[in-house]
C-alpha cells in the first residue's frame, strides 16, 4: 500500500456488532376510515373503488364483516355497477332497499353479492373529475339509514378524496422527477466538481470529494436533485452516472491523491457499482456511504463494506446520525468516518462540542478508524480541530468546490 494509505489509514481494530435496522410501518388510513364507517353504520361491506375510464372499476380498499364477497384488486364492469348508476345520476346515493329501484334490480351484481341496501358517494378530484366511489352496502334493507348517516359517509368520502388527490399529485411529481433524472443522464448535463481534503499537520492536499452539479441549473442544490431521484426510484441510476463521471476526473499527474464518490446503501450493494469500478484503484478511491436513504438489511451493507475494502477505502457519513449513532456507523466497519458540521460548528467556543470531538478522536484511535472533518468554515474551528487531533478536514475555509484541476489555496 502507498505511503498515503499508511498515513490515512492505520491498521484497524474492529469488534463490530451487528444491529438490525428498524422496519418502517405505513398506516393505511383509508382502510382504517373505511372499517370505522362500516362498523359505525353496522354495514356488511364497505369499499373504495377507482374508475378505469368509462368501462370498469377496480376495488382499491375493502372492509367487511366476516368473509368479504369481493377483494382488493377485483375488477367490475360499469354496466354491472350500482355505483356507476349513482355517478350517472340514475340512482340516488341512499338506497335503503334495492328492490324498490328497477335499474338496481336489473343488475346481476345485486344478486351476486346479495346487495339489499346500498349507500354510495362519488369521489371527486379537485378539478371535478370522478375518481371513483366510497360505498357501503348491507345484506338486508336498511330504512334506518337516514340523512345524518349519509352525511357521515359524505364527510369520510371528502377526506378520502383529499388523500387520493394528494397521492395522485405525489405520483405525478415522482413521474416528472423520474423523467428529469432520465433527461439529465441522457443529455449529460451532470457535472462533477471537487472539494479538496487536506492533511492539517502540514496542509498538503490528500484528495477530493466528488460532488454533483446540474449544468442546466447550477444554482439548484444537489440535495434537491438527490431527493427527486429518491422520490422517483432513480437514486442508483443517478449515483452510477455520477460515479462514472467522477472516475473520469482522476488526475494521472497526482497518483498520491484520492477521490471520494458518494453512494447510498442500495447502490453500494449493487452489482452495477461493482462492475463500474475498475481494479487497481485501491490507493486512489474512497467509496463514501451516506445514510440519507433507507438501507438494505444492515448485515448486507456490512458485508458489502468488507468486500469493498479489497478494492477501495470505505467511508461513512455521520450526517444526521447524532453522537449516539456514530458508534453504530463505526460498527459497520468502515475505514473512515466523516464528522459532519453538526458536531463542528462553533467548536472553538463550545466546550461541549470540544468534549464530543475529543471523545471521537480517542474512540477513533482505539478502533483504528480515520476521522475526516467536513463542513469546516472558520479559522477558529479549523485551529480547534488541529488542537484536538483531527488530522484531515474539508470545508469552505480550506477550499470551495471547484471544477477538477482548478487550483485551491489553503487559508
Amino acid at each position: 500500500m502507498s505511503n498515503l494509505a499508511h498515513l490515512l489509514f492505520p491498521p484497524t481494530v474492529s469488534d463490530a456488532t451487528e444491529v438490525a435496522l428498524p422496519n418502517s410501518c405505513v398506516r393505511e388510513e383509508i382502510g382504517d376510515m373505511l372499517e370505522a364507517v362500516r362498523a359505525r353504520l353496522d354495514m356488511d361491506v364497505a369499499f373504495v373503488s377507482r374508475q378505469i375510464g368509462a368501462t370498469h372499476r377496480i376495488f382499491t380498499h375493502v372492509a367487511a364483516r366476516g368473509r368479504a364477497p369481493l377483494t382488493t384488486g377485483d375488477h367490475n364492469p360499469n354496466d354491472n355497477s350500482l355505483c356507476w348508476l349513482v355517478i350517472q345520476g340514475k340512482l340516488p346515493e341512499r338506497v335503503t332497499d334495492t328492490s324498490l329501484y328497477e335499474v338496481a334490480v336489473c343488475l346481476p351484481i345485486v344478486d351476486q353479492l346479495n346487495v339489499r341496501s346500498h349507500f354510495s358517494v362519488p369521489l371527486l378530484r379537485r378539478d371535478g373529475r370522478v375518481h371513483g366511489s366510497l360505498c357501503c352496502f348491507s345484506y338486508r334493507p336498511r330504512p334506518d339509514v337516514g340523512e345524518r348517516e349519509m352525511q357521515m359517509i359524505r364527510s369520510v368520502a371528502a377526506i378520502v378524496s383529499d388523500q387520493i388527490e394528494t397521492r395522485i399529485e405525489l405520483e405525478e411529481a415522482c413521474e416528472e422527477a423520474g423523467r428529469e433524472i432520465v433527461r439529465l443522464i441522457a443529455d449529460d448535463t451532470l457535472a462533477v466538481i471537487h472539494q479538496p481534503i487536506y492533511d492539517l499537520t502540514d496542509w498538503h492536499l490528500v484528495g477530493h470529494e466528488c460532488l454533483m452539479r446540474n449544468r442546466a441549473d447550477p444554482q439548484r442544490s444537489p440535495l434537491d436533485l438527490l431527493e427527486r431521484a429518491r422520490a422517483a426510484g432513480k437514486t442508483k441510476e443517478l449515483e452510477l452516472h455520477a460515479a462514472r463521471k467522477a472516475l473520469a476526473t482522476l488526475d494521472p499527474a497526482h497518483p498520491e491523491r484520492f477521490i471520494a464518490i458518494n453512494v447510498s446503501p442500495a447502490t453500494l450493494v449493487s452489482d452495477e457499482l461493482a462492475s463500474l469500478i475498475p481494479e487497481g484503484l485501491e490507493a486512489r478511491l474512497v467509496i463514501e456511504l451516506n445514510q440519507q436513504e433507507s438501507a438494505p438489511q444492515r448485515a448486507v451493507v456490512k458485508d458489502a463494506i468488507e468486500a469493498w475494502k479489497a478494492r477501495a477505502w470505505v467511508a461513512v457519513n455521520s450526517e444526521g446520525a447524532g453522537f449516539a449513532g456514530l458508534q453504530s456507523l463505526v460498527d459497520l466497519g468502515p475505514d473512515i468516518v466523516k464528522i459532519d458540521r453538526e458536531f463542528l460548528s462553533g467548536l472553538s467556543t463550545d466546550g461541549a462540542r470540544r468534549a464530543l470531538v475529543k471523545a471521537l478522536v480517542q474512540f477513533a484511535a482505539e478502533t483504528g478508524v480515520t476521522l475526516i472533518a467536513q463542513g469546516v468554515e472558520t479559522r477558529e474551528d479549523l485551529q480547534a480541530l488541529r488542537e484536538l487531533g483531527v488530522r484531515f478536514a474539508q470545508g469552505y475555509i480550506l477550499g470551495k468546490p471547484a471544477a477538477p484541476g482548478c487550483g485551491v489555496a489553503v487559508c
